[in-house]
């Protein structure tokens, strides 16, 4: 019936049936109705008070979809508003919402009433210091990326599938960015001609294929010099791309685009053009995420931007709550930052950027400092503090591409043959670990991998003994009927990845993980679970033993991870490292239905139905607890 109503009075008004929607839900929330405005790619309305915008609407045409490059449009927009940033943004396309709080720079779950938003302007002074943002210049930068990507995969020039279409462009960035860092850089391969004259598609299209060879040739020298060569903390080198990683892309066309198109923006700099923050390592990680292909037997799956935020956002609300000043500490030994990030199983680098981003906004908070004064202090916690690992080749690549887009131009991901046993990540030296590892029934078997199953044993004595060590190892172990633990023929990776994970973390360092449900539930894992968080008095209901505290588990749908061909059911797992005097208590637990998206004829449709977004808010202001049940089954 309101929807009926809404349609009748925007025909009455001659506005389109979404506006009036739109309007008609503001006044019921107690807003004065909204004025029209243009926006950039379409119309919009805002609500002023006392000459500030409270809420900005960006409405989309009927049925299109509010995907990740609009959510962030409509951010955008609703920064660069007139006497903005606005404090809300609404994006909506008539059915389907999206919001955004730039007083908490968080998506949330609805927008406020007008008394709420009162209250909460009382309490939080508006991030009035915001530089506004260019909305067109982000709309052309994503546009850039998709028209980019379709051209190479209509022209099929030596690329097989999306995913190499992606390293060829990240190969390009590399380039980019060295000539940013290095504007006079003459190439000897090539006599000592300049790269700002090669790197031209004009040049590109006047040479043809000469030109060609001379990028490829400067590529190949480029990525051999010493300062692409990152070096870990136990002293072992890792190259940025391997000796044999070539350009593989031949035509003079492909090429000359992708030259033209990343020569229009700084990469190092994005606020010289309008770019500001991370906005250019969002739009090539929406570009990432949305042509990137997990299917075909690659066993990579991306993890959701949704899950990312949520799982970021929970870690990073605690640390700023028990600890403000960790992120920003130093090593009194050193004098350098000490807040240190990691993910060993890192992909593209999906949650360290996710961190990197809430890093960001926690640093621009910061009273006191000036923005190069907080530029540089950024610089220096990226550089020091976010540390990823894989072994994919291509993922460790574009991994390394994203965090430099972000703002991290050491971006120190290692490619290794295994992380759960690879020196490069040092025990017991991480703050927090944001983690998708992988999982697959069977395990790592003792035929397999016969020596990793025996490193994950090294906690257990020669008589079966536990000795829970912080940085010691187990699982490679489980105890039978009388507490011994003996040695395992087989385990899941995901579960060697706990232990692992809880092995990198310093006491009392956070690690938020995706896990299969079986972890969490099957009573053939409960040793396990009592591995991490103790054994249950019965009398009492208290928790003794174990490495751990639970924080949250947030089960997810199935149809999370379906389109990478995952098919188990999964949760997310929130633990904090026990320190001494450390005790388990009431665990928050949630049930996700909707994550944003659903699955259709293996395509993502967007739904903008996120219970992620509400289950965070629920985590940060909790009106009930839950006591930890999970050794009860």
């Amino acid at each position: 019936m309101r929807e009926k109503m809404a349609k009748q009075a925007a025909a009455a008004n001659g506005l389109p049936p979404a506006m009036e929607r739109a309007a008609s839900k503001l006044v019921e929330l107690g807003y004065i109705r909204p004025s029209e405005m243009e926006t950039e790619g379409g119309r919009g309305m805002v609500v002023m008070e006392e000459d500030h915008p409270a809420v900005f609407i960006h409405l989309l045409g009927a049925g299109q979809p509010i995907d990740a490059i609009q959510e962030t449009l409509a951010q955008e927009c609703g920064a660069a508003v007139d006497g903005g940033p606005a404090d809300y943004v609404w994006a909506t396309n008539g059915e389907a919402d999206y919001f955004f709080s730039w007083l908490a720079e968080v998506a949330i779950s609805e927008l406020p009433s007008r008394a709420k938003w009162a209250a909460e302007v009382g309490l939080a002074p508006r991030a009035t210091i915001r530089p506004k943002a260019d909305p067109a210049q982000y709309k052309r930068l994503q546009d850039d990326f998709d028209r980019l990507h379709e051209y190479i995969y209509a022209a099929r020039d030596n690329v097989n599938n999306a995913n190499d279409i992606i390293y060829e462009i990240c190969k390009f960035i590399f380039l980019k960015v060295h000539l940013e860092r290095h504007p006079d850089y003459a190439v000897a391969a090539l006599g000592g001609r300049p790269l700002n004259e090669l790197f031209s598609a004009d040049y590109v299209r006047a040479e043809g294929e000469s030109a060609v060879r001379e990028i490829k040739d400067t590529f190949a020298e480029i990525k051999e010099r010493p300062e692409y060569t990152i070096v870990a903390e136990d002293g072992e080198s890792f190259r940025v791309f391997d000796r044999t990683d070539a350009i593989h892309l031949n035509q003079p066309e492909t090429i000359a685009r992708i030259v033209g198109m990343l020569t229009r923006y700084m990469l190092s700099r994005p606020e010289d053009h309008g770019l500001e923050d991370d906005l250019l390592g969002r739009a090539f990680d929406v570009m990432l995420r949305a042509k990137f292909e997990s299917k075909g037997g690659l066993g990579v799956y991306l993890t959701p931007q949704q899950v990312r935020d949520a799982m970021v956002q929970m870690a990073f609300h605690d640390i700023e709550r028990e600890d403000p000043g960790a992120i920003t500490r130093r090593d009194p030994g050193t004098g350098k930052p000490s807040f240190r990030v990691g993910d060993p199983a890192c992909g593209s680098g999906g949650f360290l950027v996710t961190a990197m981003r809430e890093v960001r906004k926690y640093v621009n908070r910061l009273v006191g400092l000036t923005d190069d004064g907080k530029e540089k202090l950024l610089s220096g916690i990226f550089a020091e503090g976010f540390v990823g690992a894989d072994n994919s080749p291509g993922m460790v690549i574009m991994a390394r591409i994203n965090m430099i887009l972000h703002g991290d131009p050491e971006a120190r991901v290692y490619r290794v043959p295994n992380a759960l046993t690879t020196p490069a990540l040092k025990p017991e030296s991480f703050d927090l670990i944001l983690t998708n590892p992988p999982f697959k029934g069977g395990g790592v078997t003792v035929g397999d991998q016969p020596d990793l199953l025996e490193y994950f044993r090294s906690d257990v004595t020669a008589d079966g003994q536990c000795r829970m060590g912080s940085a010691g190892l187990s699982l490679g172990a489980s105890p039978d009927g009388r507490g011994r633990w003996r040695a395992l023929r087989s385990q899941d990776p995901a579960i060697l990845f706990l232990d692992r994970c809880l092995q990198l973390l310093k006491p009392g360092g956070r690690l938020v993980m995706v896990l299969p449900d079986g972890i969490l539930s099957n009573s053939g894992e409960r040793y396990v679970r009592e591995y991490l968080m103790g054994r249950k008095d019965a009398e009492t209901g208290h928790f003794f033993g174990g490495k751990a505290v639970v924080k949250a588990v947030v089960s997810l749908p199935q149809v999370t991870f379906r389109l990478s061909g995952a098919g188990a059911k999964t949760s997310f797992l929130y633990v904090q490292k026990k320190r001494p005097g450390d005790e388990q208590g009431s665990v928050f637990m949630a049930v996700v239905d909707h994550v944003g998206f659903d699955i259709k004829q293996n395509k993502e449709i967007v739904t903008n139905k996120n219970d992620l977004l509400r289950v965070v808010e629920d985590y940060k202001n909790p009106t009930a607890s839950w006591e930890p049940e999970l050794t009860a089954r």
